[in-house]
């Protein structure tokens, strides 16, 4: 699985950050790699992209792409509709 993620954010219009990452799961440590799949699994992020944003104003934009076997999926999650712990994945990454 390869993840690759782009990010954006600012605060009245105006860009406060971006980001740039990608990864190749199958390169992590087992850990790692299992913390990946199953927060970054295409279906748990359509879960999470269907799910209503509320106060997403002024905050990060991420897109996401998930590269398996089954194809490419990409997704668009505001800040909001990202629980903490796979937040703390994109920064460990």
């Amino acid at each position: 699985m390869i993840i690759e993620i782009a990010a954006q954010g600012g605060f009245g219009g105006i860009t406060a950050a971006s980001l740039r990452k990608t990864i190749d799961v199958s390169d992590q440590p087992e850990r790692m790699r299992q913390d990946l799949c199953d927060a970054f699994e295409p279906d748990q992020l359509a879960r999470l992209a269907s799910r209503p944003c509320t106060n997403c104003a002024d905050r990060m934009t991420y897109r996401i792409t998930v590269t398996e076997d089954r194809g490419t999926h990409s997704f668009t999650l505001r800040e909001a509709q990202i629980p903490p712990e796979m937040l703390d994945l994109i920064d460990q990454m």
